[in-house]
C-alpha cells in the first residue's frame, strides 16, 4: 500500500474550506450575538434596579404589561423571522426577569386536563417551579397558604361539578382576595404538537391593563334565570357580553350563579354593575379579567424578486 493510500482523507469544514463571503457573514452574526447579549445583560441590570426601587409589590407577574409589550413588538415586527419567535423570546425574558425580581411558584390543577401542565410550562417558562394538584380547590389552597403565587385552573364550562366550579369561591371574597389575571395560552394560534387546552390564571393581585382586555363578572340570579336573560341584562347595562356559564347554586336552591365574559377591563365600583344588581337583586362581583390572547400574527412579507 502506497504512502498516499495509507494517509488520512483531507478534513473538510475547516476554516480554510469556508468561502470568504460566508466567513464574513458568520462574523457579522457573531458580532450581532455579542451585541444582543450585551443588551440582555443591560436589560437584566435595569430589572435589578426596578426590583431595588420597589417597582413591583407582592406577586411579581404583570400579565397586562407583558401582553402590551408583546403586542407592541409584533406590530413593529417585519422580515422573515417568524413572529412566533418574537413571542417565545420575550416569554423567556419575562421568566428570566421573574428570577431576578423574586421567586414565583405556580400551582396547576391538572387532574381533569393533564395538558394544563404543558400550557403552564409554555407560558411561564422552564425556570418557574410548578406544583400539581388533581383539583382546583387544592391549587387555590396553595395561594392562601403562600405555597404558590399563581394558580393555573381549567376554563369554566357548563359541566362543572361542585369541586371544579372554582370561580364560585372567588365570588364570596376569599382571603387573600384572588382574581383571574390571565388566559392561557396567550399565543392562541395552535400548531401541531402544542397543547390546545385553555386555562385561567388566578393570583392575589389586581389585573393591570393591556391595550385589549376582557373581564369576568360573577353574577347571582334567581334559579330560573336563563343565560339569554343574563346576556340581555348585561347588554342593557352597557356591557358587551361574550360567553356565559351558568349553574345552579347547590347550597341555595333558590339561586343560580353565572360567570360572564365581557369586553373591556371592569373594576369594582363601575356604575353599570349597579344596574345588574338592580335587575337580579344582588350586585355582581368582578372576578378579574385577562389580556386577549394573540389570535393571529401579521403575515410575513413576500420575498421580492427585485
Amino acid at each position: 500500500m502506497s504512502e498516499m493510500s495509507r494517509s488520512s482523507p483531507p478534513e473538510s469544514g475547516t476554516a480554510a474550506d469556508v468561502p470568504a463571503a460566508l466567513a464574513s457573514l458568520r462574523a457579522e452574526i457573531d458580532a450581532i450575538d455579542d451585541r444582543l447579549h450585551d443588551l440582555l445583560m443591560e436589560r437584566a441590570r435595569i430589572i435589578e434596579r426596578v426590583a431595588r426601587e420597589g417597582g413591583k409589590r407582592g406577586v411579581m407577574i404583570r400579565p397586562g404589561r407583558e401582553a402590551a409589550m408583546i403586542r407592541r413588538l409584533l406590530r413593529r415586527h417585519a422580515g422573515r423571522l417568524p413572529p412566533q419567535t418574537i413571542l417565545r423570546i420575550w416569554r423567556e425574558l419575562f421568566a428570566g426577569a421573574l428570577s431576578i425580581e423574586g421567586d414565583l411558584t405556580v400551582t396547576v390543577a391538572d387532574g381533569a386536563i393533564p395538558e394544563l401542565q404543558t400550557v403552564a410550562r409554555e407560558h411561564f417558562g422552564p425556570l418557574v417551579p410548578l406544583r400539581h394538584h388533581p383539583s382546583a380547590g387544592q391549587a387555590l389552597a396553595d395561594l392562601t397558604t403562600g405555597a404558590a403565587q399563581a394558580a393555573v385552573l381549567p376554563i369554566p364550562d357548563g359541566s362543572d361539578d361542585d369541586q371544579s366550579a372554582w370561580w364560585i369561591g372567588l365570588m364570596h371574597g376569599a382571603t387573600p382576595r384572588l382574581s383571574i389575571i390571565a388566559k392561557l395560552p396567550f399565543w392562541a394560534r395552535r400548531v401541531e404538537g402544542l397543547p390546545h387546552a385553555e386555562a385561567f390564571v388566578v393570583a392575589p393581585i389586581t389585573l393591570d391593563p393591556s391595550d385589549d382586555d376582557r373581564s369576568l363578572l360573577g353574577i347571582e340570579t334567581p334559579a330560573d334565570t336563563s343565560t339569554a336573560r343574563i346576556a340581555a341584562v348585561l347588554t342593557k347595562a352597557g356591557f358587551s357580553p361574550g360567553p356565559i356559564v351558568s349553574r345552579r347554586a347547590t347550597d341555595r336552591p333558590e339561586a343560580r350563579y353565572a360567570i360572564a365574559d365581557v369586553a373591556g377591563l371592569i373594576f369594582r365600583g363601575d356604575p353599570r354593575l349597579g344596574d345588574i344588581g338592580a335587575a337580579f337583586g344582588v350586585a355582581p362581583t368582578v372576578l378579574g379579567g385577562y389580556a386577549v390572547p394573540v389570535q393571529a400574527f401579521p403575515p410575513a412579507p413576500e420575498p421580492s424578486d427585485r
